[in-house]
Order: structure tokens, then C-alpha cells, then sequence
């Protein structure tokens, strides 16, 4: 039993069904995060993106205790400092029932009752039926992918009356919302941010080719760097330009986005619709 703030860590807190409370590092880290934060839930779950298999840890708060996630992550930091083995992530759990209702695969396999190490109340979050799931889940990126391909249309258009500036911020729009419904499919969140910068560094872990879409060349840079400060300057300056080329280039980098997106997406799903016609021949 470990006395928390406010709170006590009792076994009844725990699912003792799951196999890796039998592992000293992992009951380690959950008496550091219940000593340190106001604890709904933990689940762990197992990623395989970026070519490799990464446990992360779900740590989920209640907005009644914790206004700012961003206020957990220097105390969470030292909790896990020097832990290779496992990463975190920490979300309100309104957001995330809310997010489960809208459909997220995403949360839907890594809060199922099997992945959940800690739950305040003993109880789990309810995932919902998967056939709703997927058909909530194609509903949503569908709305998004369709909102992105009207501001492509606006982008073509400006591109053919040779007005780049504008042309670029419709770009730029065209890459948030694909970065972000990206984002909602294989993280169940997306950055709050317009800097496609910071998308492609949050998406890193789990798309790579996505956080590769602008390299580290100093050209790429420059290019990546003309297509954030439209979001701004082309609105409210009266100073930004970009020409022909760089345009072209950026359009070039939208046709990859959109194959990128298109095989994330089929993927996730396929994978999905393999795992239920295999429960099914199991059940």
C-alpha cells in the first residue's frame, strides 16, 4: 500500500490480471506516478510504429484535480528518467470517453480492460461496440480528409491565377488538417499547434515517413519554414513571399502526405477488421 496525495495505491486499485505488475520496473514507475500526481487511470499499451514496438504508458487525470496536463510532465519526467523500456503519455479522462463516444481505434485497443494497471475506481472505461468504432472512425477522417481537400481545391486555384502567397497558405491548411487527422488515428490526439514543424516531431515515434516529409536538408528547412510563416504572414503582413518553385515543391510534398495518410489509414483499419474476424473464430 503506498499513501498518495490524497490517495492511497491499494490492490483493489490494481489489476492484478495483468501480467506486467509482476515486473519490479513497472510497479516501480506506478508508485512513482501515484506518489507524484492525482491518478484516474494508467493503461499500458504496445505501439508498433516506426519499425519498432514501443510500451506507453496512458496516464489519465481528472480535470477536477489537473487543469494543465503540461504541469505533470516535470514531475512525470524525473519519475521516469533513465527508463528506456517504457514512454507515457498523459490525457484528461474526459477527453478521452469523449474521444472513445466520437470513435478512436486508437483508444479502443489501448484501453481495453486488459491493458488497464491502475484504476482509482476498479472500474474500466467503457471502449464500445468495434463495428460502431470503425464506422465513427471512417465517418471522422473522412470529414477531416474532406475539409483538406476543399482547402487543396482553394490552393490549385490561386496556384493557376499565379497568386503563390495565398496559394501557400491554403497549403499550409492542407497539411495541418491531414497532419492532425493523422495524429487522431494513431495517437487519439492531435498537436494543438499550425506549425507543421511541431506536427512532424509529435508524430515522429509512430509515423516516420510523416516526420520525414520535410528532412533535415537546409533547402527542405528553408521550404518547411516558408510554409509555417504563411499561416500568419500571408493574413495579417503585407511582406511575405514565395515563388514558382517552392510552391511546386510544397505541392509535390502534399501528393506524399496524401499517399502517406491514405496507406496509415487503410492500414489501421485492415488491421482492425483482422482482429475482430479473429475473435470471431476464436469466440
Amino acid at each position: 500500500m503506498l499513501t498518495t496525495k490524497g490517495a492511497i495505491m491499494r490492490n483493489k486499485s490494481l489489476n492484478l490480471s495483468h501480467s506486467a505488475l509482476k515486473e519490479e520496473t513497472v510497479m516501480r514507475l506506478l508508485k512513482g506516478i501515484t506518489a507524484a500526481v492525482p491518478i484516474q487511470y494508467i493503461y499500458l499499451h504496445t505501439s508498433f510504429f516506426a519499425g519498432k514496438a514501443v510500451q506507453e504508458m496512458l496516464i489519465m487525470v481528472s480535470f477536477k484535480h489537473v487543469r494543465i496536463l503540461n504541469e505533470l510532465t516535470p514531475v512525470l519526467n524525473i519519475v521516469f528518467n533513465g527508463q528506456m523500456e517504457f514512454t507515457y503519455r498523459v490525457f484528461h479522462v474526459h477527453e478521452v470517453e469523449q474521444t472513445l463516444l466520437a470513435g478512436s481505434l486508437f483508444f479502443y485497443y489501448a484501453t481495453a480492460a486488459q491493458n488497464c494497471l491502475f484504476s482509482k475506481s476498479g472500474s474500466f472505461l467503457d471502449c464500445g461496440a468495434p463495428r460502431l468504432i470503425a464506422d465513427r472512425v471512417s465517418s471522422t477522417y473522412q470529414c477531416e480528409t474532406s475539409k483538406a481537400n476543399k482547402f487543396l481545391s482553394g490552393a490549385n486555384f490561386y496556384f493557376k491565377q499565379r497568386n503563390f502567397e495565398y496559394c501557400t497558405f491554403m497549403l499550409h491548411q492542407v497539411f495541418d488538417l491531414m497532419y492532425r487527422a493523422i495524429e487522431v488515428l494513431v495517437m487519439g490526439k492531435d498537436k494543438k499547434t499550425h506549425r507543421i514543424k511541431t506536427h512532424q516531431q509529435y508524430i515522429k515515434a509512430y509515423v516516420k515517413q510523416l516526420s520525414e516529409l520535410f528532412n533535415h536538408d537546409e533547402e527542405e528547412l528553408c521550404l518547411l519554414h516558408l510554409l509555417d510563416e504563411a499561416y500568419l504572414a500571408v493574413r495579417y503582413e503585407n511582406n511575405y513571399e514565395i515563388g514558382e518553385p517552392d510552391v511546386i515543391r510544397m505541392l509535390e510534398k502534399v501528393d506524399l502526405l496524401y499517399i502517406v495518410a491514405e496507406q496509415v489509414y487503410q492500414g489501421i483499419m485492415n488491421n482492425h477488421f483482422d482482429q475482430q474476424v479473429a475473435e470471431m473464430r476464436i469466440g
